[in-house]
């Protein structure tokens, strides 16, 4: 059995008559119906497509009675099959007819939820006024309007003018009821209908027919251009309102309006980055859907979904119905049209491809496009062309393409309609090779200078000759493409070896591809269109060579500078450790206090090690493993330090990919940006063997890195397979050692400490589970003697937050702040000035000096200065407030001192020194000083009250007394009166 007996159509014969590509217009010349009914007849409705159509019916037959129907917006990737998707619809939809009798519905092989669909949209039709469809772009023209250009599509549809005034006419012809009459007038004088529409402002024949079947109208033949032209001038643009209008007059029969949808293609495509005409086409839709009702549908086409782009996001209110096309319709489109197999050669092209399944399934078996276990599947539809393949040459396609046209998959009809004619007479088991692709674009690349001329006239030369020469040709052709695609798509990971290029260029899968791996190294290695580089082959030009030899003069020049590679290794190893550990914190305890891991590298630790977890990281380059366990074990059980050890493997590889990757880098550096396609080509397969050396360089360090051995201090190795767990397992324990104190004060609870202690609340050590008091708490009498004769917050922090504590601040915060409420310290700012607790601020602590206090103040001699302050009329007082009150307190004294005594005749001024003995006092000191002068100030503060109450109520009868004085000279006896005031 040859390739041509498994075909349903022989390909050789069979003819893509739209030649893949779908064209969304209403026309009806005898091609476009031939290309129409092809259509039909090959249109595979099925998966999306299925899905698309139904959706689209379906919802619009749940719409019909509606106020208005809502748009849909048909998307997918370019050559997906949007046109022929919408296409198909609008031809479904009115059921397009034939000259032979043959109908749309009747020609096309639908699923039965579709027929089930259109059959009711016929029934509905009977009963609204038929069915319509119009179909077109936007930017046909239309001098720029939007609305115009909608009106031609319709206009179109309808059999009228694309033009707005043309189309006028003829409807106003057909409204008088002389249509028939002109037209047969014209023509029996001899003059074309048509050409005379088209000029009829100035169409003759046109105006003697109008004269005499409208003489009231127009009166004389030259009379017609100036009426035509003021009743149907050209116009730039419409209005809403007369778009509308002309829609109605256009559609409506017999008064009703037919079931219509209105397909616009590429609409994406005309918006572009333009928002006005965005804005237009959103207005026009919202217009039409809203004043016409549920009888017209619109349907619009992109590339990306409606949401896409911000232009497009302007429309989604509009189009609210969403159809995606996907690749798999395409693949399913290809399989069923181009690649359609007789129903008796399955099973043998099965038996085929099964028999030559370990051939098949090596094909770039290290690449992202080799053989998969889904493509068995799809062997026998695919065939003679294999998935890998396939990929391959859709990939390409996309990096080859400039223009964005050839890499289109809807061009993939076409094209493989084409490719699958080469080898029709050839026994079953001869399949497509990959470098079909490179032959078929040889012309179009070298016209778009992608292809240097050399290579184009060497190869294609080569073809006519020996077998030698055409394979060498073929391996050409791929090396080409191979970098091409490498340069641009480095994540697929193809490569010009031997082994990818006999993949690629194997045609009997019978024979497979044994014989081309052998042929091919000495005629490679001996093409002139070639130079090889390790063990792959790139395109050798001028510009490519010159870009080998500095290649070539970089790595000399490195394999002579062992530092350069070394410190390159190291800086690799840093980098490496550094991503696989990643987490370079933990937190410790529930209080979760975050510690941070620092990494060396260096040949030995830094000397505040002790005081930190340090992970002392060292290769197998510089160290062996003995040395670093040594250093384990000696640093002792009580050392935080963590030992790392990475093994020393594949020396000699890593060097070599350590060498060709600054090699590659340099090179780039030094020849800088290429200016020629040549250039372009030499820098691109640069950059691939930069690249490649730096996947080879990371699998190399993933194996030193796999056998990691990590130690704790003292020698116990901590075992896994996981650096990064085992690393953070380490430091965890290193913990421990570290903070051996930690645990006494990890509680969540020393924020809120801190709070309370601030309000003044005097059991605030209940927030982490204490009811004692503050001295007997074992974090406040470690914060207690530390500060002995004085310390500022800094250093009160920077000792508990270190080795051994490790206290979180909230915990030192807290515990400074309730011994100060307790009062057994007290807090000074810089000028020495008493801070009273509620007022000491967190962001102040570091710069605050606390001191313990001398004296201690029991909670019964608080209450009795308490009941002092209060007698002086001091409200609202809390328990550990009482010394924020006693400035206030000896002020209000003073006061009541000068009230109670003065000049005569009042008594004299009381004496105030012990205020002023217990206003030199501070802290502790103030508050015993006013506790054991209790008794004396209370009564102080009873006599001076009555005392100033007695003068308050006397003193203004004295300088009544005084004033009246002064005018009683004359009186008789005012001697002895005056002599009385002297002596009071």
């Amino acid at each position: 059995m040859n390739n041509r007996d498994i075909f349903q159509k022989d390909p050789s014969t069979s003819k893509l008559v739209n030649e893949g590509v779908t064209s969304v217009n209403d026309e009806e010349t005898d091609l476009a119906l031939e290309v129409l009914r092809y259509e039909l007849e090959t249109f595979v409705c099925d998966g999306q497509y299925e899905k698309g159509l139904t959706h689209i019916l379906e919802t619009y037959l749940k719409n019909i009675e509606q106020a208005q129907q809502p748009a849909v917006w048909v998307s997918g990737f370019f050559g997906s099959g949007k046109s022929h998707l919408v296409k198909m619809l609008r031809s479904l939809w009115v059921d397009s007819s034939f000259e032979d009798g043959a109908t749309a519905r009747g020609i096309a092989n639908l699923p039965q939820s579709v027929r089930d669909n259109l059959k009711e949209l016929t029934t509905q039709a009977k009963r609204h006024g038929g069915l319509h469809a119009a179909s077109g772009t936007l930017g046909a023209g239309a001098s720029g309007s939007v609305r115009l250009a909608l009106l031609g599509v319709i206009f179109k549809s309808a059999g009228l003018p694309e033009q707005f005034p043309k189309a006028r006419f003829i409807m106003w012809l057909k409204s008088e009821g002389i249509y028939d009459q002109i037209r047969d007038d014209i023509e029996q004088n001899q003059f074309d209908f048509v050409e005379e529409i088209d000029n009829f402002y100035v169409a003759e024949g046109l105006h003697q027919a109008l004269v005499k079947a409208k003489p009231n109208l127009f009166s004389s033949p030259a009379a017609c251009a100036e009426t035509l032209n003021n009743l149907y001038p050209h116009v730039q643009d419409v209005s809403s309102d007369e778009m509308l209008k002309a829609i109605k007059q256009t559609l409506t029969k017999d008064g009703k309006f037919p079931l219509t949808i209105i397909v616009l293609d590429e609409v994406q495509q005309f918006i572009g980055d333009n928002a006005d005409r965005s804005i237009a086409v959103q207005e026009m839709v919202e217009s039409i859907t809203k004043n016409i009702g549920g009888k017209l549908m619109f349907i619009g086409t992109g590339q990306t979904a409606v949401t896409g782009t911000a232009n497009l996001a302007r429309l989604q209110g509009r189009f609210t119905i969403r159809v995606e096309l996907s690749d798999a319709d395409v693949d399913a489109v290809i399989r069923q049209v181009i690649l359609a197999k007789k129903a008796e050669a399955k099973v043998p092209i099965e038996q085929m491809m099964q028999t030559n399944l370990g051939e098949i399934s090596r094909h770039l078996a290290d690449t992202t496009i080799g053989h998969r276990q889904d493509d068995i599947a799809y062997f026998s539809q695919d065939y003679p062309i294999l998935p890998v393949r396939r990929r391959f040459w859709e990939n390409t396609l996309r990096v080859l393409d400039q223009t964005g046209t050839d890499s289109q998959l809807r061009n993939q009809l076409s094209m493989i309609h084409k490719v699958i004619q080469i080898n029709l007479d050839a026994p079953l088991g001869h399949v497509i090779p990959a470098d079909y692709l490179y032959f078929d674009s040889a012309d179009k690349l070298l016209q778009s200078r992608i292809l240097p001329r050399k290579v184009h006239q060497k190869t294609l030369s080569w073809m006519k000759g020996s077998e030698d020469q055409r394979l060498t040709a073929r391996a050409c052709g791929l090396v080409f493409l191979i970098n091409k695609l490498a340069s641009s798509n480095s994540e697929i990971g193809i490569r010009t070896t031997i082994d990818s290029l006999a993949d690629l260029m194997v045609e009997n899968l019978n024979e497979g591809g044994s014989n081309i791996r052998s042929k091919l190294p000495k005629l490679l290695d001996n093409c002139e269109l070639l130079m090889k580089v390790d063990d792959e082959y790139r395109i050798q030009t001028e510009e490519s060579s010159a870009w080998n030899d500095e290649f070539l003069s970089q790595k000399s020049n490195l394999a002579n500078e062992a530092h350069r590679i070394e410190a390159e290794r190291d800086d690799r190893i840093r980098k490496k450790f550094s991503q696989i550990v990643r987490k370079l914190s933990i937190t410790q305890g529930s209080s979760k206090v975050p510690r941070e891991i620092s990494p060396v590298f260096d040949a030995k630790l830094p000397t505040d090690a002790n005081q930190r977890i340090c992970v002392w990281v060292r290769d197998g380059w510089s160290n062996g493993e003995n040395s670093v366990r040594a250093d384990a074990r000696q640093h002792g059980t009580q050392s935080p330090t963590v030992f790392v050890f990475i093994p020393k493997r594949s020396v000699d590889e890593l060097r070599q990919q350590l060498i060709k990757c600054k090699a590659a880098i340099a090179t780039m550096d030094k020849r800088g940006v290429p200016n020629s396609p040549e250039g372009t080509e030499a820098c691109a397969a640069m950059e691939t063997t930069k690249q490649t050396a730096e996947g080879k360089i990371r699998e190399l360090l993933d194996e030193a890195f796999s056998g990691s051995r990590v130690f704790q201090g003292g020698g116990n190795e901590i075992l896994g397979n996981d650096l990064q767990e085992m690393t953070l397992e380490a430091a965890g324990n290193s913990l421990q050692r570290l903070y051996p104190q930690f645990h006494t004060a990890d509680h969540v609870g020393w924020a809120k400490v801190y709070e309370n202690g601030r309000k003044g609340t005097p059991d605030a050590l209940k927030a982490v589970g204490d009811d004692g008091e503050a001295a007997k708490n074992p974090v406040c009498k470690a914060v207690l003697g530390f500060i002995a004769g004085g310390k500022k917050g800094l250093n009160i922090r920077s000792q508990f937050e270190s080795s051994p504590y490790g206290w979180s601040r909230d915990a030192v915060d807290g515990s400074l702040q309730i011994l100060q409420v307790s009062g057994l310290i007290r807090a000074q700012d810089e000028r020495g000035k008493t801070i009273d607790p509620k007022d000491l601020e967190r962001k102040n602590i570091g710069k605050t000096t606390f001191k313990v206090e001398s004296a201690t103040v029991t909670t019964a001699q608080r209450i009795q200065i308490r009941k002092l302050l209060q007698k002086a009329g001091l409200q609202g007082l809390k328990q550990g407030e009482e010394l924020s009150h006693v400035p206030p307190f000896l002020q209000k004294l003073n006061t009541l001192a000068d009230h109670a005594g003065g000049d005569a005749p009042k008594p004299n001024k009381p004496e105030t020194a012990s205020l002023d003995d217990i206003r030199l006092t501070s802290g502790n000191e103030q508050l015993l000083a006013l506790y054991n002068q209790r008794n004396e100030l209370s009564q102080s503060i009873t006599q001076w009250s009555k005392l100033a109450e007695q003068i308050d109520k006397k003193w203004p009868n004295w300088l009544t007394l005084v004033h009246l004085m002064s005018h009683a000279k004359e009186i008789t006896d005012a001697e002895v009166i005056q002599a009385q005031m002297e002596t009071t």
